[in-house]
């Protein structure tokens, strides 16, 4: 006897319940599994992929509780410690991406395998601070031959590389604006056009926010004719140091698909030697390169090891030219080229110096000063302003 339409629809809902039934104890061991192991595996405290600290299991606090934070707090711990972060974050990019998404985190996923952060909104109050702050400082120092550099982030400058639906702050305007608001007591260095000149050649890591060695040193030789460097017959050759590096950009949009490679330079030409102080470690180097940062995450910190308050640099140039530079992470890789053209080189970094800078200026016996910074740093920066009105 063949089965009614009633019996078939009741067979069909049958199996349908056994199959959800079925999909519902698979996701509930999922939940399970996820919750013990979670449970049991320690905390990590830092994402090498991310580049960043995780959060750690909040305190319980009845303020926190009463205003609700510790939900949040809580929210942010599970999903930094969520089991096989990593791999989701993989798999959650490549499958945004295959479905036509190209831009994560800020991050736009361009051609050539590049990949440009969105240029910083200027915080306005906070950089009109800042650029009255270094008109201010260098007019009380009207001896010392000071210069600026600001330097555009790669989206700005290799625009034909980012993807057809990205928009971007127009930030080469903004870097027109800080050069506008700048007195006659410092002397402009326009990296811009030098950069623009260079864009088809590897000035900016594929996979991270700073300019490579070789974008570092065609705005060296743009600094030079401004800061009254004579170049003569001073060369650099170029060493390869890793094919391996996964920059800040990587990490921030979960793209891990290509490599860069890190370059430092020599000089030729040209017989000086240098010493490096690092008064923070109580240490010192015959070198600005700190090899064994290549074995972690972050290779860009061979140079100098990453950010430091202050670092002294003596060299046996005997030319009494003695340079201060106020600078973030992308002074870092430009110092290479300077080392041959100054008996002293000190780097202070606004963001971790806490002393008087009037007091380096004459204990240095300072000649030349020099801010160098990324247009993304100085936009929203407060710390500059802070450390130069230390000495007003």
């Amino acid at each position: 006897m063949r089965p009614t339409a009633r019996q078939k629809n009741k067979r069909i809902v049958k199996n349908v319940q056994e199959h959800h039934g079925l999909i519902l104890k698979i996701l509930s061991v999922i939940v399970l599994v996820t919750f013990v192991v979670n449970l049991v595996t320690p905390d990590k405290t830092y994402s090498a992929n991310e580049n960043r600290g995780l959060a750690q299991r909040p305190h319980f606090s009845l303020a926190s509780f009463k205003d609700g934070s510790l939900f949040s707090d809580y929210a942010s711990y599970y999903s930094d410690q969520f089991m096989l972060r990593d791999l989701w974050m993989s798999l959650s990019f490549t499958a945004n991406y295959l479905r036509g998404v190209r831009e994560f985190s800020n991050v736009f996923v361009g051609k050539n395998h590049y990949l440009l952060g969105s240029p910083e909104t200027p915080d306005e109050k906070a950089l009109q601070q800042t650029v009255q702050a270094m008109n201010s400082f260098a007019d009380i120092y009207p001896d010392i031959h000071t210069s600026a550099m600001v330097v555009p982030d790669s989206a700005s400058i290799l625009g034909d590389k980012l993807p057809g639906s990205a928009v971007i702050r127009n930030q080469l305007s903004d870097i027109d604006q800080i050069s506008a608001g700048l007195g006659a007591s410092i002397s402009w260095i326009n990296v811009v056009d030098a950069l623009k000149s260079h864009a088809s050649e590897e000035i900016y890591y594929h996979t991270d926010h700073h300019w490579t060695s070789a974008g570092a040193y065609e705005a060296f030789r743009k600094a030079a004719d401004v800061m009254g460097i004579d170049l003569g017959n001073v060369g650099y050759k170029f060493y390869t140091v890793s094919n391996s590096f996964q920059g800040t950009l990587s990490s921030k949009s979960g793209d891990h698909r290509y490599s860069d490679s890190i370059h430092v330079a020599e000089p030729t030409g040209i017989d000086v030697s240098y010493i490096v102080n690092y008064p923070d470690l109580q240490k010192r180097s015959p070198s600005v390169f700190v090899s064994e940062q290549l074995e972690e995450k972050d290779q860009y910190t061979v140079f100098f090891g990453g950010n430091h308050p202050v670092v002294e640099i003596q060299t046996t140039a005997n030319n009494d030219r003695n340079l201060l530079i106020f600078k973030d992470s992308y002074a870092n890789s430009f110092v290479q080229f300077l080392t041959p053209f100054f008996s002293r080189i000190v780097l202070i970094d606004p963001r971790y110096y806490y002393d008087d800078v009037s007091a380096a200026i004459n204990t240095y016996s300072i000649t030349d000063i020099l801010f160098l910074y990324s247009a993304d740093t100085l936009v929203k920066d407060t710390a500059l302003a802070d450390t130069l009105n230390t000495a007003m």
